[in-house]
């Protein structure tokens, strides 16, 4: 059982954290931007967008501009340089839900998610103006259109606009039938009260409020704010899915590219969404058809499996190399994998499911160090393999394991990540596995099998050098407990962490705090979920403190990368683009979070085909590694006994925490007598002295009890 750190009759296992100064006073998760200039497009780019990631149009004005000088709040604003507006004639710019495309690839958002909208509106012109707030759904056409019209004086104040988002409300008026859950535009129409203007408006500070509850970021229960924000990022990839192939695009501000890292994560996290009441039944099934469809259509235009980006309207090729990705594809395979095997899934549709997920040959992947990176048509497999420990080759040897057409034994491969070594950032006792090299140690790769299923009621696995076994699980606890510390150090505890992304000037690096490459100031913002997810010190309070600055979030979710200088008071640079495999890994981790037992990696541990494969890699009690429990790893125990901190099973740790004690006796005693010798092995085991039973076993309800809790509620990254 995970060690998750929630809350539960009043009463709150609270982690310690570290703040340089009180915390200005909590906003309103509830309430986000859309837009304000304060983002811009790419990591330090001048290039402005909306937080949806769509770009503004000048329309038929003279330009529209992000300004510095003149804001309601903040560092920047909007401009709109109207230009001169005759009588009787309109001015007219416009943002987008993403990238312009045409309408079989427009990504669309969600608009009935929001109580109402509200903005300010300075205007310099010298004269009032009529502002209509118009909004047209994904066919982009008049003829369904929705609008409501505001006054705005003239002179140097803000002019506070708002309005409910209830179609039905006064003021609103109408034409056809305008679809607001598929958003593709909203434009601003201007037009002169008498006369003709000249000059500009600014506009700034333009938000949404979202139904439901306010969730006070200072007061609000961590589950609430959680819930809230899982909800909110899931809805933001849902609403954006190609409704002809059910396909989910790269990054929200790209209407070119879906991907099958997010295709498959949206895959995965299904039916926790109908769990929950975010998704019916009947939706996720049509979309669980569209995108096994979609995969066939894909299929039979390759070699082995799905390419790693495709077409988001045709599921054809993408174009250019044309990667059949190894991880990508796994990520995908798992989610199938999941959803054929709900008790809700329809047999029919399990039985698609279950052919499409057969065509992936994740066997012509394997190599004898590890899965192949990718395959491209015009040159064959890498030579690179995964055989690092990064856990994506365990993740690809998971959903090899689960194939039956293209089947390759979990632990075949499993130990394969060689490239690896134990490491640490404060505390030597929190050492922990990571790559070999520091280029490849991004917070994500800890987390990632750890989304996937389940290993935390496990002990280390079966690596033969014992002293770089562990479990993925607990080995993930550890990096996030020294991240904590080092960023306490480092004077940016809130600021959790570094990870894979795109750093701007440094591009795409898989950065932590083992490797900035030179960017000392940067940070992932998603990234805190993983910290959540794991019960790091301070990450709780780090969540609150990251949300509570409104630049962190936008109607999609958590900000994807930001720079903040250390001792700052708040971030810079902060892109309004959002990676939407981030979006995805940050989701998944809050539903983990927030689903304990119930989780979607416990419900796959829990298949029986899965549990039995794990059986395999993971033997309770063999502390030596030879496949046996017996009276020589109970020696090893007794040796290592009352070691505190940084144990191996070398030294006698049998779950993977670091220390020798009771908890590894029993887990011991549990797996006594199993392995190929079992018969013979089970009857010479001595049992240890009742006195180190007992001193063992007090030890351990002392350090062990209060842990536990009430539950609430792809990138390649490696070289050879």
């Amino acid at each position: 059982m995970r060690p998750l750190l929630l809350f539960a009759f009043g009463v709150m296992a609270a982690a310690p954290h570290f703040l340089a100064a009180p915390r200005a006073a909590a906003g309103d998760l509830a309430v986000t931007t859309l837009f304000d200039g304060e983002r811009t497009g790419q990591l330090g780019a001048s290039q402005f967008l909306n937080n949806w990631g769509g770009p503004f149009s000048a329309g038929n004005i003279s330009g529209v501009t992000r300004e510095t000088g003149v804001v309601h709040s903040g560092a920047a604003s909007i401009r709109a340089n109207l230009g001169t507006i005759a009588s009787g004639g309109f001015g007219f710019f416009q943002t987008f839900a993403s990238q312009t495309a045409g309408q079989s690839l427009r990504q669309t958002r969600d608009l009935t998610r929001y109580d109402g909208f509200e903005t300010y509106v300075r205007n310099d012109t010298g004269a009032p103006l009529n502002l209509k707030y118009e909004i047209k759904d994904y066919r982009d056409n008049g003829a369904h259109q929705a609008y409501y019209n505001f006054s705005v004086p003239a002179g140097p104040g803000w002019t506070k606009l708002s309005a409910p988002l209830d179609m039905n409300s006064a003021g609103w008026n109408v034409t056809g039938t305008p679809d607001l859950s598929r958003t593709y535009v909203t434009s601003f129409v201007v037009t002169p009260q008498s006369g003709s203007v000249s000059g500009s408006i600014y506009l700034d500070d333009f938000k949404l409020r979202e139904k439901g509850p306010a969730i006070d970021l200072q007061t609000a229960p961590i589950a609430s704010i959680a819930e809230r924000l899982a909800e909110r990022q899931f809805s933001g990839l849902w609403t954006a899915r190609n409704r002809a192939t059910g396909l989910i695009y790269n990054t929200s501000n790209d209407a070119n590219v879906a991907a099958m890292n997010t295709t498959g994560g949206v895959l995965w996290m299904l039916p926790s969404a109908v769990r929950r009441g975010w998704v019916s039944q009947a939706d996720a099934d049509a979309f669980a058809t569209q995108v096994a469809a979609s995969l066939n259509t894909n299929l039979n235009l390759t070699t082995n499996v799905p390419t790693r980006f495709i077409n988001p309207a045709s599921a054809g090729l993408p174009g250019g190399a044309n990667e059949e990705s190894s991880i990508d594809a796994s990520f995908i395979a798992l989610a199938l994998h999941r959803y054929k095997s709900q008790p809700t899934t329809p047999a029919p549709l399990a039985a698609v499911i279950n052919s499409v997920e057969n065509r992936f040959k994740l066997d012509a992947f394997a190599a004898p160090n590890g899965f192949r990176l990718a395959y491209l048509p015009a040159s064959g497999f890498t030579a690179g393999t995964y055989d690092g420990y990064t856990n994506e080759g365990k993740t690809i040897s998971l959903a090899a394991e689960v194939s039956d057409a293209h089947h390759v034994p979990l632990e075949s491969r499993w130990n394969a990540d060689t490239h690896r070594s134990r490491v640490f950032l404060v505390n030597a006792d929190d050492a922990h596995l990571t790559h070999s090299q520091s280029q490849f140690r991004a917070p994500f790769e800890q987390a990632l099998l750890n989304l996937f299923v389940d290993t935390s009621d496990r002990g280390v696995d079966n690596y033969p050098n014992r002293s770089l076994a562990t479990n993925p699980w607990q080995n993930f606890v550890r990096y996030e407990r020294e991240t904590a510390a080092k960023l306490a150090q480092l004077g940016r505890t809130e600021l959790f962490q570094p990870d894979a992304g795109d750093g701007g000037t440094g591009g795409y690096q898989q950065y932590s705090l083992y490797n900035n490459f030179g960017q000392s100031d940067l940070f992932m913002p998603w990234s805190v979920c993983f910290a959540l997810l794991a019960g790091a010190p301070g990450a709780e309070e780090a969540l609150r403190t990251l949300l509570d600055d409104g630049n962190l979030h936008g109607p999609l979710g958590i900000a994807d990368s930001a720079r903040w200088a250390t001792g700052a008071s708040g971030p810079t640079n902060v892109p309004a683009s959002q990676d939407n495999w981030n979006v995805v890994l940050s989701t998944m981790a809050l539903l983990e979070y927030l689903e304990g037992e119930q989780s979607a990696s416990r419900d796959f541990a829990n298949l029986p085909g899965v549990r039995s494969a794990l059986d395999e890699v993971f033997v309770d009690g063999d502390l030596n590694g030879n496949g046996v429990v017996d009276a020589a790893d109970l020696s090893i125990w007794k040796n290592g006994f009352g070691d505190a901190a940084g144990a191996t099973p070398a030294n006698g740790d049998t779950d993977g925490d670091g220390d020798v004690d009771g908890a590894d006796f029993l887990r011991w005693q549990r797996g006594s007598g199993s392995g190929a010798a079992s018969e013979t092995s089970s009857q010479t085991v001595p049992e240890p002295s009742a006195g180190i039973i007992l001193a063992s076993l007090v030890g351990w309800a002392a350090k062990f009890w209060p842990r536990q809790h009430l539950v609430v509620s792809g990138i390649h990254s490696e070289n050879p």
